[in-house]
């Protein structure tokens, strides 16, 4: 499994995210469900910069967040299914060659 994580980890930062995105979701999707605090400190980065970078992946389909409640209101934030990340990206792929074989007719 760790293989398949640095290999999803390597195709993310050959599609231009950022090698601090990749590594987010590597860690989500080898350790699960994870708060915001939990993902700081095994990354050695501060809470503020990964909030941000969790914004910019869950709206990117990359990463999902949950409410928890327990005894107070909090999110966890979860991978998203490696199949569907790369499917994701591989539309993406297809959509800009489309678009450049338009323009080059």
């Amino acid at each position: 499994m760790r293989n398949i994580i640095l290999d999803i980890e390597k195709i993310l930062e050959d599609m231009k995210f950022k090698p601090s995105d990749a590594k987010i979701y590597s860690l989500l999707l080898a350790k699960g469900e994870m708060r915001v605090s939990e993902i700081a400190k095994e990354l050695g980065l501060s809470a503020r910069f990964v909030r941000d970078r969790l914004k910019d992946l869950s709206q990117k389909g990359i990463v999902k967040r949950e409410v928890v409640k327990k005894g107070w209101i909090g999110y966890v934030y979860m991978a998203e299914n490696p199949i569907t990340v790369l499917r994701k990206l591989k539309s993406k792929i297809i959509k800009e060659i489309e678009n450049l074989e338009k323009m080059l007719e």
